[in-house]
């Protein structure tokens, strides 16, 4: 999420200016939450894993640090710029937003299996558009898929939107704009739990981007009225977050420590829980670091940086 639309500048100016941040940040989005009162977590995340599982001995994950970080192979020599990684659980397909024309579109990058070579990186044209497209979340299964896009058809400026497939072989559907809930004045970025009962977003409300959670008590019901996450906010910009191990454990990029994103991570024994403080991955941070993606274990992680110099690149890393 780096980028300034023209569309954003002027609300983005004064927030950029209060801030310190430099103006090459993309927008972000906000998420919906559970059947609760607006603004309020609820009591129970109905449907989701580790709150219907009845657990008593549920721990919250220790973190340890992860080894050291590389290209993501495949696009490593691709010149445009590559932002927003995302990955089936299989991690057979990497969707991803790039600009090699100046515009933010869809696209993916494929392999037949775990020890197949990466094919080519190709645009998605079902899923993008003349418009800005960018931040995809696919799901787990690869069925289903958010972006965040400010086409026509949906509410003005950019918000989050969504399409389906049948069968991983098939082409998408055209995607729809979320209008089960209100967002903010953008919504972007948004991160799916493995059950994809738990969604998490940014959300930019007057000048501050913040993360939003939305839970929903089955695949095909509607996502909630979205709800803070106090216990991740801050006064700076808190943005791209990405969930794993069952929705108990996000990384976000956050612009607290400076002008620059860094990763910070929280984690929770279970998803009615609130998150722990949130800390820096130190061993991750280098340069403007956003837009994570973790697998549902938390072994891998990829996600965007500067710290090559030049384009925006993706980077991974294991533990």
């Amino acid at each position: 999420m780096k980028r300034v639309w023209p569309s954003l500048l002027a609300a983005w100016f004064a927030a950029l200016t209060a801030y310190g941040c430099g103006a090459d940040q993309r927008s972000l989005g906000s998420l919906g939450a559970p059947q609760a009162e607006a603004g309020t977590a609820p009591d129970a995340l109905v449907g989701s894993q580790d709150a219907s599982a009845g657990e008593t001995d549920a721990v919250a994950e220790v973190w340890v640090p992860f080894g050291s970080v590389s290209l993501f192979p495949p696009l490593a020599s691709t010149p445009a710029s590559q932002a927003d990684p995302t990955l089936t659980a299989d991690e057979l397909e990497l969707y991803f937003s790039s600009n090699p024309n100046t515009d933010w579109d869809i696209w993916v990058v494929k392999r037949a299996s775990s020890t197949a070579q990466w094919v080519a990186p190709s645009q998605v044209a079902e899923l993008s558009s003349d418009s800005l497209d960018e931040t995809p979340e696919v799901s787990a299964d690869g069925l289903t898929i958010y972006l965040a896009s400010d086409r026509a058809g949906g509410s003005a400026g950019e918000h989050l939107w969504v399409s389906h497939r049948a069968t991983r072989a098939a082409s998408w559907d055209p995607p729809v704009p979320v209008t089960d809930f209100v967002g903010g004045d953008t919504d972007l970025a948004p991160t799916l739990s493995h059950d994809q009962l738990l969604m998490v977003f940014a959300s930019l409300h007057g000048s501050d981007w913040d993360l939003y959670a939305t839970t929903r008590s089955s695949t095909t019901a509607l996502w909630g009225t979205p709800y803070p996450l106090a216990e991740l906010n801050s006064p700076q910009f808190d943005w791209d977050p990405a969930l794993y191990r069952d929705g108990t454990s996000i990384v976000f990029a956050s612009r607290r420590l400076n002008t620059a994103n860094s990763l910070f991570y929280a984690t929770r024994a279970t998803v009615t829980d609130t998150f722990s403080v949130p800390k820096p991955a130190t061993e991750l941070n280098v340069n403007d670091d956003s837009d994570p993606w973790l697998s549902n274990d938390g072994s891998h992680i990829v996600f965007d940086s500067r710290r090559g110099g030049g384009p925006i690149k993706i980077y991974e890393a294991r533990r």
